[in-house]
């Protein structure tokens, strides 16, 4: 089996808070615009987490996504045709918009309530057609946990303003067509990986193991792009990691035994947008996560944290903050943020 699609669709445990809602997948044809909603009962819509439709949909099935499917996690619509509507009850807030053909629509997946956005929050991934010609205003503004935007087209759709969630999500596009997204405007700010994102979980039982485990996978290091790890992890692990993996969007490795990050070990992973630390980690190493322009957010620090080594995060000018959990942390090198003068570490006692 390929493991490229193995896990296809689904994100590791990394990148959600709380318990992960069962996986219900659902296939729908919807051969009439706007009638997604009536062929499912409320609760069939609630329940669904990975959706696949084709045919035919419209702004009122977008804001029916909305606002409805509580935990839908993945939505395919690369084989749906988006249809022409004018009216009322599309996603636009409040008011009659026309709504044009192969656009992703305004508000697709964000509501404004009480003057202020807010994004779908359950949304993790979208695969969007070849058909795709825009992507429009805050289509995904809000959507903090939209971590993979799949686009089956080779030239970039255009990219409206607060379209996408630029510091979060990753861009998935075809083979060969990263030049051509890079020098459409407003796609400047993204990462874009070719190909379909991998996503491989590993136990691993025996230090310096893991190269054997990837193996016995049937994947290469490179393609891998969302990696949890379980179990024993050593220096050579680390080693594995720093050099043969450069295309990691996110990392958890939070169930692993390892108490140190060695030097380097993430150093310039471009991609990167989120780490999981482990849960009895004590060292962070001189310079492990430097230059990952793309971590985002706040990273929250283990209780047994003691030492951030020189440049720790250095170039991670996206990170919000590291939050300090226990007391236990004594030594911090130099420089851990520069060029930024921004102290980041946060204390949460």
């Amino acid at each position: 089996m390929n493991i490229k699609h193995l896990f296809l669709g689904l994100l590791i445990a990394a990148t959600t808070s709380g318990a992960m809602a069962q996986t219900v997948s659902k296939q729908y044809f919807v051969s009439k615009p706007g009638t997604l909603i009536s062929l499912m009962t409320e609760e069939e819509a609630n329940s669904v987490t990975h959706l696949t439709l084709t045919g035919k949909i419209n702004a009122e099935d977008f804001r029916h996504l909305r606002d409805e499917f509580k935990n839908l996690q993945v939505l395919d619509i690369s084989n749906a045709e988006i249809k022409m509507y004018s009216g009322k009850e599309g996603t636009h807030p409040g008011k009659f918009y026309v709504y044009m053909p192969n656009f992703i629509p305004a508000y697709a997946f964000c509501r404004m309530e009480n003057g202020k956005a807010v994004g779908k929050q359950s949304l993790k991934q979208v695969i969007l057609s070849e058909k795709t010609k825009n992507i429009e205003d805050a289509a995904f503004k809000g959507c903090e946990n939209l971590y993979i935007c799949q686009i089956r087209k080779k030239t970039p759709p255009n990219l409206l303003p607060e379209a996408l969630a630029d510091s979060v999500t990753a861009i998935f596009i075809p083979l060969g067509s990263t030049d051509e997204y890079r020098l459409k405007n407003r796609w400047e700010n993204f990462a874009f990986l070719e190909g379909e994102p991998v996503t491989v979980k590993l136990q691993v039982g025996s230090l310096s193991t893991l190269e054997s485990e990837i193996q016995k996978a049937a994947i290469q290091p490179k393609d891998i792009n969302f990696l949890t790890i379980e179990g024993k992890l050593d220096n050579e692990d680390f080693k594995l990691i720093r050099n043969y993996m450069p295309n990691l969007v996110s990392v958890d490795i939070s169930n692993t035994n390892a108490t140190v990050i060695p030097d380097f070990t993430f150093s310039q992973k471009k991609y990167m947008l989120r780490i999981k630390l482990p849960h009895n980690l004590k060292t962070i190493g001189q310079r492990a996560f430097s230059n990952c322009t793309r971590l985002w957010d706040t990273i929250e620090l283990p209780a047994t944290l003691t030492a951030i080594e020189y440049g720790a995060f250095m170039g991670c000018d996206r990170l919000n903050y590291l939050v300090a959990t226990g007391n236990e942390l004594k030594t911090l090198g130099d420089d851990l943020f520069a060029p930024s003068t921004k102290n980041k570490l946060k204390y949460n006692k």
